[in-house]
């Protein structure tokens, strides 16, 4: 819950994780034992009004009760965090690649993440629960009932258990405290290189969750499957798009080539609202990708909406980013049973025929860590077509492979671009593919498509001179 994008639930979480974990286990138990001493006849009725049920303190709070409640929030708090550790373990990718299929950040969670995150969980879990048992002897040896009589007997004589305990747990909220800001920066100084961007702090996602995008909403007529008005990405003080402005026809295969760092892969991710824009506009088969319209402003749709326009959109990720903890059919599976609510019977019947189409019928029941990465690349194009999408984008598929893996995957993408007519965007270093099987390519540089025109032009004719640089140098 500490991870939750809303800010109210990540807030309560932290709050409750400082409380529990800054404050000694036995004042907690002090605290509990002391409400039956200081309240020692509860009611149920209306607030200055008539009262229906009446009963004694010790009856609801008991002597073990008191122990129990106290070790186990205080337990809680410690595994939350353990739990943490092992959710944000999971590579980025994982979330990515099932945000990119349109499950929800449920589904995402619940099928995904936490599986693959158990192996960083359990061993901790262990260590905790044996010093979750041997902390019990705490209250066994202190006699739990003789720890509570001295609370009463303390607020008989003096009225002034409470400031005691006060006294004491600000003392170690005071200490905690500084740890736990010390444990936050050090995490983020060192998960630095792991995404990128950095997590959000709380007063950061606070703002995101109550920001409004402003700006006019224009209703486009049905025509370009993908439209992008001055599209602009920052991250951080890096703009990484300046302005990116584009039209993708239905059945139409467009090729982005260009140097490292010059925005290709942002581009692709915010068509599919991986990364959500600072500034332009992106549309998707008419409909604007990721927000609403509301009057003249425009808000960030919700996660479920945003979901399901995914759903329709296919992507193939650099890193393959297949879900290790199941078989290949498994991966291809997942989202047509999840998301569009397939019957699994159907479900599995697509999935061998797509298995088979891109040449792994043999290996449906592998694990992603038994396939050359050739392979894996071939089981991810399968899970992306098995959505069916209206459209397809390829973040540089063949560059995490060897030389010779590259050809068994250009060949499946040869197939979907020329026998299929699927709409596809590609990002690549493959000009062999580029010429072949695209109608259009576009050279991105320092955020901008600078050249754009037909492979014959492209190749032979280009017109910038960065554009003749480029080409010079990898052709």
């Amino acid at each position: 819950m500490r991870l939750s994008v809303n800010p109210l639930v990540s807030g309560a979480s932290w709050l409750y994780i400082w409380l529990f974990r800054g404050t000694p286990v036995l004042v907690q138990i002090l605290f509990w034992g002391y409400i039956s001493a200081l309240y020692p006849r509860l009611s149920l009725g209306i607030p200055l009004g008539p009262q229906f049920v009446h009963f004694t303190a010790n009856s609801v709070i008991s002597p073990f009760v008191a122990g129990m409640l106290a070790l186990g929030l205080n337990e809680g708090a410690y595994m939350a965090e353990i739990v943490r550790a092992g959710i944000i373990s999971v590579e980025e990718g994982q979330t990515e690649a099932a945000q990119s299929l349109g499950m929800t950040r449920l589904q995402t969670m619940r099928r995904i993440v936490l599986p693959q995150a158990m192996r960083v969980i359990v061993p901790p879990t262990g260590n905790e629960t044996i010093s979750m048992l041997k902390t019990t002897s705490l209250v066994s040896v202190i006699a739990v009932t003789d720890l509570l009589y001295s609370v009463q007997l303390i607020y008989a004589v003096n009225y002034r258990t409470i400031p005691l305990l006060i006294v004491a747990s600000i003392w170690y909220l005071i200490v905690t405290t500084l740890l736990s800001f010390g444990q936050y920066y050090l995490e983020r100084y060192f998960g630095r290189g792991t995404a990128r961007e950095l997590p959000p702090t709380p007063l950061q996602r606070l703002r995101r969750s109550l920001s409004i995008r402003h700006g006019y909403y224009q209703i486009t007529s049905i025509g370009p499957m993908v439209k992008a008005e001055a599209v602009h990405k920052r991250f951080g003080r890096l703009e990484v798009l300046k302005g990116v402005s584009l039209e993708v026809q239905p059945g139409e295969v467009v090729c982005m080539i260009g140097a490292s760092g010059s925005g290709k892969s942002t581009f692709l991710r915010c068509i599919n609202h991986l990364e959500r824009i600072d500034a332009g506009r992106l549309w998707v088969d008419g409909r604007l990708v990721g927000y609403r319209q509301s009057g003249d402003k425009l808000y960030e749709l919700r996660d479920a909406e945003v979901c399901r326009e995914r759903s329709e959109i296919g992507m193939v990720f650099q890193r393959f980013n297949l879900f290790g903890h199941m078989t290949a059919l498994e991966n291809v599976i997942e989202a047509p049973i999840r998301v569009r609510k397939l019957r699994k019977r159907d479900a599995v019947a697509q999935g061998r025929s797509l298995l088979e189409q891109v040449g792994l019928a043999d290996k449906i029941d592998n694990y992603p860590a038994q396939l050359s990465g050739g392979q894996q690349q071939r089981v991810a194009i399968a899970r992306a077509l098995a959505m069916k999408p209206k459209l397809m984008l390829f973040d540089e598929p063949t560059s995490a492979l060897d030389p010779e893996l590259v050809g068994e995957v250009l060949d499946v993408m040869k197939g979907l671009a020329l026998d299929f007519q699927t709409t596809m965007i590609v990002v690549t270093h493959e000009m062999g593919f580029a010429r072949e099987a695209a109608d259009r390519v576009l050279m991105m540089d320092d955020g901008r498509i600078i050249e754009e025109g037909t492979p014959e032009h492209f190749f032979t004719a280009p017109r910038e001179e960065r554009t003749k640089q480029f080409l010079s140098a990898i052709l």
